[in-house]
């Protein structure tokens, strides 16, 4: 059996971490979520919740837990509240997969994409210096035919 070459550079860590600065671009890092700003308030009313706050955003804020609600009920309505928004991301997501097919026809279809935002950028510039695109995209397309 042949020996395979070691690499001297050590064990490779993975960019996809977050937080990592990825060698082809920079990442940033995740944001952080904080706390709600009622919760801990030491006003009774406000304090510990009867219901979800109406300002509450599920990305930006911690999650809540069961001690910060008055009553066993408010805390599962608000777990179904938060699973209700996750189903409905998760049916989007189901709904883009069955438009687009797999992971890498996504990132296809992604590349392309921007492709298209590159070459409308472009034909602007172009068409700024007097170019015309149009005719020059004409011609293009009867060269390929020959």
């Amino acid at each position: 059996m042949a020996k395979q070459a070691q690499s001297n550079k050590g064990p490779q860590q993975r960019s996809s971490q977050p937080g990592t600065v990825n060698v082809a671009g920079k990442k940033e890092p995740k944001a952080k979520r904080a706390a709600h700003p009622l919760v801990g308030n030491d006003d009774v009313k406000v304090y510990p919740f009867k219901s979800t706050p109406g300002d509450f955003d599920w990305k930006s804020h911690k999650p809540l837990k069961k001690k910060d609600f008055a009553s066993d009920d408010g805390f599962f309505i608000y777990k179904a509240e938060e699973f209700e928004a996750k189903a409905k991301a998760f049916r989007t997501q189901a709904e883009e997969a069955k438009k687009m097919g797999s992971t890498k026809d996504r990132a296809k279809a992604k590349r392309l994409v921007k492709m298209q935002e590159k070459m409308a950028e472009l034909m602007k510039q172009l068409q700024a210096q007097g170019i015309d695109t149009e005719a020059l995209l004409a011609t293009a397309g009867k060269k390929d035919e020959e």
